[in-house]
C-alpha cells in the first residue's frame, strides 16, 4: 500500500467469509458486545501500544487453532509496526513508469521476448501437453520455474527498459529491486486454480479470483508470450486500489487468512469461523463478493484488462486488487515475474 498517497474513502469492505451461501449453514461465532470490544482492544494494541502480547491474548480467546494462521497473524502484526516508518524513496530519476505506479499501481509496456520464447519453447510445449488435473490449493494447473538463464534475460530486459530503477524508486525499500523469480504459467479453460479459495463450493461469482497479495515490499510483472485478450485469460487490475487504506484488523487478519488458509473445506474453515464476523475476511476476497453485493459493481466498473494490444508486459503493485488466467477461449502463455 502507498501510505504516502492514500485513499481512505474507497468505501470497500471485505466480505465476511461466513456469509458465503454455500457454507452459511456451517457453525460460526455469533458477535457479542464483548467481541466488538475485543476488536477495539486489538486495534489499540496495534495502533497505540505495539503490544503483541495483548493482541495474541485477545484473538486466542476465539480458538484460532490453525498454527499457520496464528503464525501469519503474529508476523503481520510485527511487520506493520515498522513497515512504513523504515521506508525511504531512493534518489533515482523519475519516469512514466514510476508515476503510473504511484497514481494507479500499474504500467503497460513492451519488451523484446523473442529470445525468451526461443529458450522456453520446449517447456511451453511440455506444459501445453500436460493433462488436466485437480491441483491442491496454492498450486497452478500448469506452471514451472524458468532457468537462471531465462531469469537473467528478463533481468537485463527490465534493466534496459528502466523498470528496475522505476520499481525500486516506487517501492521505497531502501534497495534496488532485482528479478528474484520467474514462473512460466499457461492458463487454459479447463483450469481450476483460479477457484481454489472455497474449493469445495459450487457458487462462482463475477469477481472470483480477485485478490490482493498478502506480502508487501515486492513488485510484480506479467509478460505475455502469446496474443491474449479478455477471453483467453488477460490479467486485470483495479487502478488506484494499491492506495486503499483498510481497517487495521481487517488488514492483518485478511492477509493472515489468505496466506494461512484457502478455506477449501469445512475443516480448514472451522478455525476461521471461530472469529467475529469483522475478522472473518481474506485478501483472497473475490469469490466472497457476491453478485448481489453493490460493492461488486464498483470493483467491476473500475477493473481494467491488460490485453496484448496494450503491450506484452505490465508492471504492477500486487498490493492492488488484481486477477488473471481465467480463460473461456484459447490460452494464455505468460511469465509471472517477482521483483524483490
Amino acid at each position: 500500500m502507498r501510505f504516502d498517497n492514500p485513499i481512505y474513502d474507497h468505501k470497500f469492505v471485505f466480505p465476511d467469509i461466513g456469509e458465503f451461501p454455500d457454507i452459511k449453514h456451517e457453525p460460526k461465532f455469533i458477535d457479542t458486545q464483548e467481541s466488538n470490544t475485543d476488536i477495539q482492544k486489538m486495534n489499540v494494541a496495534f495502533n497505540n501500544k505495539n503490544n503483541i502480547e495483548d493482541f495474541i491474548k485477545i484473538y486466542s480467546k476465539y480458538n484460532v487453532n490453525d498454527s499457520r494462521v496464528k503464525e501469519k497473524l503474529n508476523g503481520f502484526f510485527k511487520f506493520y509496526q515498522t513497515f512504513e516508518k523504515t521506508r525511504k524513496e531512493l534518489d533515482l530519476p523519475d519516469s512514466d513508469i514510476h508515476q503510473s505506479l504511484f497514481e494507479d499501481g500499474i504500467y503497460f509496456t513492451s519488451i523484446d521476448t523473442n529470445l525468451i520464447k526461443q529458450k522456453l519453447q520446449s517447456k511451453i510445449n511440455e506444459l501445453l501437453d500436460r493433462p488436466d488435473w485437480t491441483p491442491p490449493p496454492g498450486v497452478f494447473d500448469r506452471a514451472i520455474d524458468v532457468s537462471n538463464e531465462v531469469k537473467d534475460i528478463v533481468q537485463q530486459e527490465f534493466k534496459s527498459a528502466g523498470i528496475l530503477n522505476a520499481t525500486s524508486k516506487y517501492n521505497k525499500g531502501n534497495r534496488l529491486l532485482n528479478v528474484a523469480r520467474v514462473v512460466l504459467h499457461i492458463a487454459k479453460p479447463t483450469d481450476s486454480n483460479w477457484k481454489q479459495f472455497l474449493y469445495d463450493c459450487k457458487t462462482v461469482t463475477q469477481t472470483t479470483h480477485m485478490h490482493i497479495d498478502p506480502k508487501e515490499d515486492v513488485i510484480k510483472s506479467m509478460i505475455y508470450l502469446n496474443d491474449v485478450d479478455k477471453t483467453s485469460g488477460a490479467f486485470s487490475y483495479v487502478p488506484q486500489s494499491n492506495r486503499y487504506i483498510y481497517d487495521s484488523m481487517q488488514n492483518i487478519f485478511g492477509r493472515a487468512i489468505s496466506t494461512g488458509s484457502y478455506c477449501h473445506n469445512e475443516q480448514s474453515r472451522k478455525s476461521i469461523f471461530g472469529l467475529p464476523a469483522h475478522l472473518r475476511v481474506s485478501f483472497n476476497f473475490g469469490r466472497t463478493l457476491l453478485d448481489s453485493n453493490p460493492l461488486q459493481k464498483t470493483i467491476l466498473d473500475k477493473e481494467i484488462y491488460f490485453e496484448s494490444n496494450n503491450g506484452n508486459c505490465c508492471i504492477f503493485d500486487p498490493a492492488g486488487m488484481h486477477r488473471g488466467g481465467q480463460c473461456t477461449n484459447g490460452n494464455r502463455i505468460a511469465l509471472q515475474v517477482l521483483l524483490k
